[in-house]
C-alpha cells in the first residue's frame, strides 16, 4: 500500500494526516504554533514551521511505515505571508503573518497609476496585508535584511517545500494573493518591478499538481522520508479548503471558521469587491470574502470563560441558556481588526447593551452571534443571496454555533462530520491527479462528499426574524465605535 503525506500549516497548528490510495486516513496528528504579537506586528518563525514537520513525520515512522510506501508529499498553507531567504538558503526573519497590516504605511510609495494597474490585473485591493507592500516596509526598514534577499516566499507550505527540496516555487493560488501576479495570465506583473527590486528574487509560479522537487539527502536525514520522494507544490488553504466544501454551482457557498475566516464560491471569472483567488481547478476563480475573525473568537472566548483549559463545551451548553440576541447584548467581533465587510486595523472588539440582567450565557452566546451578524454583513454588502451553505474549519464542530449561523443566515447549512480531514483529502487529490489515479478534481470531490457524512441544521423562519432585526442594530455598533480606535 502507498501512501500521500499531507501537511496543513494553519494558523495555531501544523495538522499531519496521511492518507491511502483508498482516500482512507491511516494517521493524523497535530501541533499547535506560537504566533509572536505585539499588538502591532504578527509573526511566525519558520524555523518551528519545519521543526513541527519533522517531529509530525517521525511520529507517523515510528508507528512502523516504511518511508518507501510514501508516494509524494504535499502542503496546504496560510497565505500573504513574507517569508526572506539568504542566498545560502537561510532564513533571515520571522515571517510576517497575512494578518499583520504593517505594509499599509507604504501605500503612498506606490503610484496612482501603479496601485490601478495591480488592483486591476491581481483583482484584488492592495493594502497593508498584501505581501507586495510588506516588502516596501522590509526595504524601507529593515534595511540590512533587505539587502541579503536571494528569494522571497509567500506561504508557510512553500518555506517547507524549498527545505525539502531546495527549490523556491509558490501556487497560483497563493500568488493571486502577492500582489505581484496577474490572475488570469498566471505571469508575474513585470511593472512592479518599477519599485525597485529584482524581480529574481520572486519564486517560480506553479500549479498545484506540479512536481516542486525531490527530498534532498539533508532533508531526509532531518525529516526520514526517503530520498527522491517527490514533494508536490500544493495550494495556498484557501484552495485546498474550497476544494473540500462541495461547492461548484453558483449560489452555492462555503464558510471557513478556521483562526480567520472566509466565505468562497466558485466561477469561472473574476468579480468585482471581493478577494479572487485562482482555483486548484484550472481555469477556475475563488470569489473570496476575507474576515479576520472567526475561530480566534471562539478561542479566545472559551479561554477567557475558563482560563485553565480551553473547553469548547461550556460555550456550547451556555448558548441554549441564553435566547436570539442575547437578551439585547451585542457584540462586535473585530479582536483583531478587520478586512472584511469593514477594512480598519486599528478597531478592536466591544460589547454593546450590558446591564445588571446579563448573564454568562449572553456574553456567550452575542460574542458567537456577533461572528454570524458579521458573515451576513459581508454577504449583503455583496449583495449575495445563498441557497446552499456548507461550514468547514475547527469552528464547525460546535453544532449549536452552526445553528446559529443557519438562523442568522436564514439558510439550511451543512456541516460534513470529518470536516477537520476534508482539506487533507482534498490535498491527496492533487497527488493522485498527477500520478493518473484520477481524472479530475471534481471526480475526487463529488466522491468524497456523497461518501462524506453530514449533518444539515435546518433553519427556523421564526427566529431568523428576531436576528434580522438585531442585524439591523449590530450594523450600527460599527460607524458608532470607530473613533475611538484612531
Amino acid at each position: 500500500m502507498k501512501y500521500i503525506a499531507t501537511f496543513d500549516f494553519g494558523t495555531t497548528a501544523v495538522k499531519c494526516v496521511i492518507i491511502d490510495e483508498m482516500q482512507k486516513v491511516v494517521f493524523f496528528k497535530e501541533k499547535e504554533l506560537t504566533t509572536l504579537n505585539n499588538g502591532t506586528y504578527i509573526e511566525q518563525d519558520p524555523n518551528q514551521w519545519y521543526t513541527t514537520f519533522i517531529e509530525l513525520s517521525q511520529k507517523f515512522f515510528n508507528k512502523g511505515y516504511a518511508n518507501s510506501d510514501i508516494s509524494g508529499i504535499v502542503c496546504s498553507g496560510h497565505m500573504q505571508d513574507l517569508i526572506v531567504i539568504g542566498k545560502n538558503g537561510e532564513l533571515m526573519s520571522n515571517a510576517i503573518m497575512y494578518n499583520d497590516h504593517r505594509g499599509k504605511s507604504q501605500l503612498n510609495l506606490i503610484s496612482d497609476d501603479l496601485t490601478k494597474l495591480i488592483i486591476e490585473k491581481s483583482a484584488n485591493e492592495l493594502n497593508g496585508t498584501i505581501p507586495l507592500t510588506k516588502l516596501l516596509w522590509v526595504r524601507n526598514n529593515e534595511e540590512e535584511i533587505y539587502k541579503s534577499i536571494y528569494k522571497i516566499l509567500f506561504s508557510s507550505k512553500d518555506y517547507i517545500i524549498t527545505k525539502l527540496t531546495n527549490e523556491y516555487v509558490s501556487d497560483v493560488t497563493t500568488l493571486a494573493t502577492s500582489g505581484c501576479m496577474d490572475i488570469q495570465s498566471k505571469q508575474y506583473i513585470n511593472e512592479i518591478s518599477s519599485l525597485g527590486f529584482d524581480m529574481e528574487i520572486l519564486p517560480k509560479i506553479c500549479y498545484a499538481d506540479e512536481v516542486a522537487g525531490i527530498v534532498t539527502s539533508k532533508a531526509a536525514n532531518e525529516t526520514g522520508f526517503l530520498v527522491g520522494t517527490k514533494v508536490y507544490v500544493g495550494s495556498g488553504d484557501a484552495g485546498a479548503t474550497t476544494l473540500a466544501s462541495g461547492i461548484s454551482k453558483e449560489g452555492e457557498i462555503n464558510i471557513s471558521l478556521g483562526t480567520s475566516g472566509w466565505v468562497a464560491s466558485i466561477s469561472n471569472s473574476v468579480c468585482e469587491n471581493v478577494f479572487n483567488i485562482a482555483a486548484i481547478n484550472r481555469g477556475l476563480y475563488i470569489n473570496v470574502i476575507p474576515v479576520l475573525n472567526a475561530g480566534n473568537v471562539h478561542k479566545w472566548l472559551a479561554n477567557v470563560i475558563d482560563g485553565t483549559a480551553i473547553k469548547y463545551d461550556i460555550l456550547h451548553d451556555a448558548i441554549n441558556e441564553s435566547v436570539p440576541c442575547s437578551n439585547g447584548l451585542y457584540f462586535l467581533p473585530y479582536i483583531v481588526g478587520e478586512r472584511f465587510p469593514v477594512s480598519d486595523d486599528k478597531v478592536r472588539g466591544c460589547y454593546i447593551g450590558i446591564n445588571a440582567n446579563t448573564t454568562k450565557a449572553d456574553i456567550i452566546r452575542s460574542t458567537l452571534e456577533g461572528v454570524a451578524f458579521s458573515i451576513k454583513q459581508s454577504l449583503v454588502a455583496l449583495n449575495i443571496k445563498p441557497n446552499k451553505i456548507s461550514l468547514i474549519g475547527g469552528g464547525a464542530k460546535d453544532s449549536n454555533w452552526n445553528q446559529i449561523f443557519a438562523d442568522v443566515l436564514g439558510v439550511d447549512v451543512i456541516v460534513y462530520e470529518n470536516s477537520k480531514f476534508l482539506p487533507s483529502m482534498a490535498l491527496a487529490s492533487i497527488v493522485m491527479l498527477a500520478q493518473g489515479k484520477i481524472n479530475s478534481y471534481d471526480e475526487f470531490v463529488t466522491k468524497l462528499i456523497k461518501n462524506e457524512k453530514s449533518e444539515v441544521f435546518k433553519f427556523s423562519c421564526d427566529v431568523n426574524k428576531i436576528y434580522n432585526k438585531g442585524f439591523k442594530k449590530f450594523i450600527k455598533i460599527y460607524p458608532a465605535v470607530k473613533n475611538l480606535y484612531d
